[in-house]
């Protein structure tokens, strides 16, 4: 679906118009499909305060050929920020004499935090630089878990950082530059690398006010091929007919995966030719048969094995307000939005059809958080999922990991065919303010299915541009 507004308000013609109007102008997001998560390229600006534990391994993860580190120092406070000598090209930059440098990639570690006071930091570092972010620039501030921190006030200072990359990233928005927050259980600070190359690049073009926790695994770090990083890995992607599962399977693909695309027996000619496309395989099956479960066992592990990945992508609506919904309408989404999923997980489980570390991904939404008119039946199914995916993630065994991914407004042919006022509210009421696209849930699946993301687990992840509904 075309977003004739952006098209407009980025053309040489509209910019004028635009401007003339006083109209909000949202910025061309850059985005990379071609390419697997990898680095990010040019000069990061990293900062740091004393007492942290994050520092070493942000600057070891960026310490590569294609990077030039920056560090800071200023004279206009007593706030010193830490320096690390690395094997690459780096430069000490005075944040007081910046003359008209400008930052596209802008890393800050916040995990030396002790007290509400060290917030203080913030101030000193972000103040000079902000207006000097590039259109379409990355912002990752990270922290510590509240809830492991060793006094409460510590907690409350990490807490705070929240609120701060929320209203940041407000404010840096309208040049479609992004800001996140990566909280770390101590000892994950290990496992950062693929959340931070996630967040500083094109991959995150849609994710900005967001949240991504990191917790403390005891997996080994293995050798990765960052260009195929899924190669040899079985993934399922339900749903993956149209839309966001179809650029899902491609995704997966594109990273090395062998997919199976499942869908319903009605979509089996499309189904077939999106798998001879990417090299995989079709499954036409009704998830709301009672045997749904048993038949993706059956056909799966004969056939390919143990599963690496699982995509729950399939879901429907059946809008009406409660007062007026049949009951039908009810129980078609619970099931398949939210038993189906539960019961495909709990028997591929119990029948240890998953590899030691599997990865499984669910789909919910933003009217899960946040509710919306007339879709009770959905927004509590898609609740669920995110209530579900958290519970996991505290008993998953070996190395399984589960996370979930809440979309907002998403360019697809269901949003396609919402009245064209109500279309264009949802395109705009974001701090981005234009619609995501498939590819940047799709992006999204392929951080949590990455091998270098052990870490991650039990997140629901928005994919909204930092929609205003929803917490």
């Amino acid at each position: 679906m075309n977003d004739l507004y952006l098209k407009l308000a980025t053309s040489q013609v509209g910019r004028n118009i635009f401007q003339a109007l006083n109209l909000p102008k949202p910025t061309s997001l850059m985005r990379t499909p071609n390419t697997c998560l990898s680095s990010p390229n040019g000069r990061v600006l990293i900062a740091g305060t004393k007492n942290n534990f994050a520092f070493k391994m942000i600057t070891k993860s960026l310490d590569v050929e294609s990077i030039k580190i920056l560090f800071p120092k200023t004279n206009k406070s007593t706030q010193t920020f830490v320096q690390l000598q690395t094997n690459s090209n780096t430069e000490q930059i005075n944040l007081d004499l910046l003359d008209s440098q400008r930052f596209k990639s802008v890393v800050f570690d916040a995990t030396g935090f002790k007290t509400p006071e060290d917030l203080e930091a913030l101030y000193h570092f972000f103040h000079p630089i902000v207006r000097r972010i590039k259109t379409n620039g990355k912002i990752v501030i990270v922290g510590q878990l509240p809830k492991t921190s060793d006094t409460p006030v510590q907690s409350s200072a990490h807490a705070a950082l929240s609120g701060f990359v929320k209203s940041l990233s407000k404010e840096i928005g309208k040049k479609g530059s992004t800001c996140n927050l990566i909280l770390l259980e101590k000892g994950a600070e290990r496992q950062i690398k693929s959340a931070l190359y996630f967040l500083l690049t094109e991959k995150s073009a849609f994710v900005t006010g967001q949240t991504v926790e990191l917790n403390r695994t005891t997996a080994k770090n293995k050798k990765i091929d960052w260009s195929t990083p899924l190669k040899g890995k079985t993934a399922i992607v339900t749903g993956a007919a149209q839309g966001i599962g179809k650029e899902t399977a491609k995704v997966l693909s594109r990273d090395g995966a062998c997919v199976i695309c499942l869908d319903i027996p009605a979509n089996e000619p499309t189904l077939k030719k999106l798998a001879n496309e990417i090299g995989g395989h079709s499954l036409a099956l009704d998830l709301n048969s009672d045997d749904a479960a048993e038949q993706i066992l059956n056909t799966v592990s004969s056939q390919l094995g143990v599963i690496d990945i699982i995509v729950h992508n399939a879901g429907i609506t059946r809008d009406k307000t409660l007062g007026k919904m049949p009951e039908h309408f009810w129980n078609q989404v619970i099931n398949i939005n939210l038993t189906t999923v539960t019961k495909i997980n709990q028997l591929l489980l119990e029948k240890k059809a998953f590899s030691s570390s599997a990865r499984i991904v669910c789909i919910s939404s933003i009217s899960g958080i946040a509710g919306n008119f007339g879709q009770t039946n959905y927004a509590c199914s898609k609740a669920g999922i995110a209530g579900y995916v958290k519970a996991m993630a505290e008993t998953s065994e070996n190395n399984l990991t589960i996370n979930a991914i809440a979309p907002g407004f998403i360019e697809t042919k269901m949003t396609g065919q919402i009245p064209f006022m109500t279309r264009e509210l949802g395109r705009r009421m974001n701090t981005l303010s234009q619609g995501g696209l498939t590819l940047d849930i799709a992006e999204s699946v392929s951080l949590f299915c990455h091998p270098a993301s052990q870490g991650l687990n039990g997140n629901v992840l928005r994919v909204c541009g930092q929609s205003i509904l929803g917490a």
